[in-house]
């Protein structure tokens, strides 16, 4: 009976696979099937086939799919319907573009235009889902803000004036995140070895209890600076006729203090510490949302130059 059922088995593994197979060669089939009627300036057969691919399983690659379907709609004439599944593939995937050897000129430029209006849109979206993931604690948090950083570095995206602080705030939340998770780990391998943290380790940052805001918090009144007293700066000769640029950021808490300053830009190292040093002290009208409250976190941009402004 055993060898039986294990026969019954091997069979059954054997019909399954083939019938994987037998899916993934009709899907192929069908799909150049509808590259060809494409080619040969059948778009409304072609659409017809690619239809029927999307609403029945098969192995091929989705987006290739989905891809033909828009190159048949601006055959069509069906532009505003291509556009809209250019901006389901780009929330997808933001970094798609379609082949040169595949699309025409005026196939890729609709593609450009659709990728200036949507990625704003996507950026801002997955900016959001990694600040709810960092709000969670979720260690994924830091690898979602590298992807919205990376997305930042789209050429499509430079003259986007709404994105222009969003890169350095979604920097600081990854290297919040970062700093969270390292300190973190340390804490728990001094626990697992019964000694104490290194003295050397820098302090870990604050607890995040709260939501943190940033400038991209649009519902939200940043904080107001009360007392921000800058350190002189005293260059060198050489430095005299230079200009320098750095940033600071700062985590202001729901009191207007300042709980954690970093540099994520240097200016000049002797001042950076000069810098650190006076932020800590300094005081804020709290953000507020709704009236309330908030914590923020806020960078500002530091110049260091000795001629005429």
């Amino acid at each position: 009976m055993r060898i039986t059922t294990t026969g019954h088995v091997l069979v059954l593994l054997i019909v399954g696979c083939t019938a994987a197979v037998h899916a993934r060669s009709a899907g192929d089939d069908a799909l150049e099937r509808a590259k060809g009627l494409y080619a040969s300036a059948a778009y409304d057969e072609a659409l017809a086939v690619l239809d029927r691919m999307q609403t029945s399983p098969s192995g091929d690659d989705p987006t290739s799919v989905a891809e033909y379907r828009i190159f048949c709609l601006l055959a069509l004439g069906r532009r505003d319907e291509a556009r809209k599944n250019i901006d389901q593939i780009l929330h997808a995937n933001p970094q798609y573009r379609p082949s040169a050897d595949q699309a025409s000129p005026r196939i890729q430029s609709v593609f450009r235009d659709v990728r200036r209006d949507s990625l704003p849109k996507i950026v801002i979206e997955r900016y959001a889902a990694a600040k709810a993931a960092f709000e969670r604690k979720d260690p994924a948090a830091s690898q979602q803000f590298d992807e919205v950083l990376a997305l930042l570095d789209d050429p499509d995206l430079q003259a986007s004036a709404a994105l222009k602080d969003l890169r350095e705030v979604a920097a600081a939340f990854r290297d919040l995140t970062k700093a969270i998770g390292a300190s973190a780990a340390a804490a728990a391998a001094a626990r697992q070895d019964g000694s104490p943290a290194a003295p050397q380790r820098p302090p870990a940052p604050p607890p995040v209890a709260d939501i943190i805001y940033t400038s991209a918090d649009s519902d939200v009144v940043p904080p107001v600076a009360q007392s921000q007293k800058m350190p002189p700066w005293r260059p060198a000769r050489n430095e005299a006729v230079q200009e320098f640029r750095g940033a600071l950021r700062l985590l202001i808490d729901q009191s207007g203090a300042v709980v954690s300053a970093t540099i994520p830009a240097s200016t000049r190292p002797a001042y950076d510490q000069l810098l650190l040093r006076a932020a800590r002290d300094w005081k804020f009208q709290p953000a507020r949302k709704d009236g309330a409250a908030v914590r923020y976190l806020k960078v500002i941009e530091i110049r260091l130059t000795s001629t005429p402004q």
